[in-house]
């Protein structure tokens, strides 16, 4: 533990950026000084350049429980010890050995998150997105995007609710992608200047194409061949469709935590699939009809998208089957479960997989003891920080968190599955809190030099 405790601390004072505009912080109860960082429309934190670094000094940015934020600082790289004596302080960067290249963080376009962004000001919208994608913010090149329903929306929805329609001619687009999803998506990748790379996530097929008839809780698709060539085309179509739209994407994974849906009073959407069952739905149905279209054959298909005490099996299920192998690109994996599952199974799976990434794909804190926000909490800013660390460890190419911002519940959720998040919207009083966890991901996001790894 007390390793742990060293590399977090000296990863919580990289280079990365720091607060130009300082901290407006707002104290809440707690047994430790629960703080965040308050912004409102004319007023937010925001991160200042390197700028000079002059002689014989370094910078580096600091994140403290006290409530430093991102605070620039400059050290000096030697030390006087009298008239003449000075110690120099040498830092050697072996650049012959090479890990893998990270990919990028991010996080996800839920129905929840665009709910609060469409709920306050043009202009309070505009420090959101700014302080995860713009310059002067976390500058996050991630984001995901549900498709159709999850539980972070208000009701269950897919984009086709015909029963039976296997030619999907009642496929469109629902109201919340047009108003809560696309609107901000777009600014978002207006502030990183095109460099979004965006990735999609079902959490269940249409209801009709289940064998339970319903989009919440288990249950696998229908045994027939007619829904599984129609669900792979709504693939297709969902990608087309936000492509009239100018948004591209980089990949996609084939379901949302698959595991869950073998759970038939799961509360929330899924749809289960073994490892078997997804090998065959991606080699005979969703890989061809994705290689058979110019839009989404670049995509990178990501199998799993759960919890990595799955793995290595699942893997090895699906990428020593030729015919699936040639379809997918890498290993989704979330966060959930990490307590009960060691790290050393990311190694192996790696090892018997080299030529597959792994992505996390999903992480949120506030789901388990304590459902929805805790303010100011540091404990998660250093959980969030240990999880990344070792995950970068274990050959990570990044890291996505969920919701960019939700409200003060910790939703809106239809399944009452409230959590935290790393910005949290008032919006009553026109304005959004930073949570510690928020400062956390910007130490990675622009730590790379570091961690001895190059951003791609």
């Amino acid at each position: 533990m007390k390793r742990l405790k060293e590399v977090i601390w000296i990863l919580l004072i990289s280079i990365c950026t720091g607060t130009s505009t300082p901290c407006n912080p707002k104290v809440f109860d707690g047994a430790f000084k629960n703080l965040v960082c308050v912004c409102n429309a004319t007023l937010c934190d925001e991160i200042e350049p390197i700028g000079e670094i002059g002689e014989g000094k370094a910078v580096v940015y600091r994140s403290t429980l006290d409530g430093d934020r991102l605070k620039r600082m400059s050290m000096k790289m030697k030390e006087k010890l009298g008239k003449e004596e000075t110690v120099n302080v040498t830092i050697s960067i072996d650049a012959s050995e090479r890990f893998q290249q990270i990919f990028g963080f991010g996080g996800a376009f839920t129905d929840s998150a665009g709910d609060q962004l469409a709920a306050v000001s043009e202009k309070l919208q505009d420090q959101i997105l700014n302080s995860y994608f713009g310059e002067n913010g976390l500058e996050y090149n991630v984001g995901r995007v549900p498709m159709a329903s999850c539980d972070f929306s208000t009701h269950e929805y897919s984009y086709d609710d015909v029963n039976d329609d296997f030619e999907l001619k009642h496929f469109a687009l629902a109201d919340e992608d047009l108003k809560l999803k696309i609107p901000f998506i777009q600014k978002a990748m207006e502030k990183t200047k095109g460099k979004l790379q965006l990735f999609a996530s079902p959490w269940s097929a249409p209801g009709w194409m289940k064998v339970t008839g319903r989009m919440r809780g288990g249950g696998a698709m229908r045994n027939d061949e007619k829904v599984y060539k129609a669900y792979a085309n709504y693939f297709v179509k969902f990608f087309e469709a936000y492509s009239s739209h100018s948004i591209p994407f980089w990949g996609l994974t084939i379901q949302n935590e698959p595991s869950t849906g073998a759970d038939m009073t799961w509360r929330w959407q899924t749809m289960n699939y073994t490892a078997e069952t997804m090998r065959d739905f991606l080699k005979d149905f969703l890989g061809p009809q994705l290689k058979g279209n110019k839009l989404t054959e670049p995509l990178k298909v990501m199998v799993l998208d759960d919890g990595r005490g799955l793995l290595p099996g699942w893997a090895d299920t699906i990428f020593n089957d030729t015919e699936a192998n040639k379809y997918a690109d890498g290993i989704a994996v979330h966060w959930y479960g990490n307590l009960y599952s060691p790290a050393v199974l990311l190694d192996i799976t790696q090892r018997h997989h080299p030529d597959k990434f792994i992505f996390g794909t999903e992480a949120c804190a506030g789901y388990a003891i304590h459902h929805g926000p805790i303010m100011g909490d540091w404990f998660t800013a250093e959980n969030y920080a240990s999880d990344i660390i070792s995950d970068l460890n274990h050959h990570f190419i990044g890291w996505t968190d969920w919701n960019l911002c939700l409200d003060e519940k910790g939703g809106p959720n239809w399944a009452n599955n409230f959590v935290d998040s790393p910005i949290i919207v008032n919006r009553k009083a026109q304005e959004f809190y930073k949570q510690p966890m928020f400062y956390a991901m910007g130490h990675f996001r622009h730590a790379p030099v570091i961690l001895g790894i190059t951003v791609q």
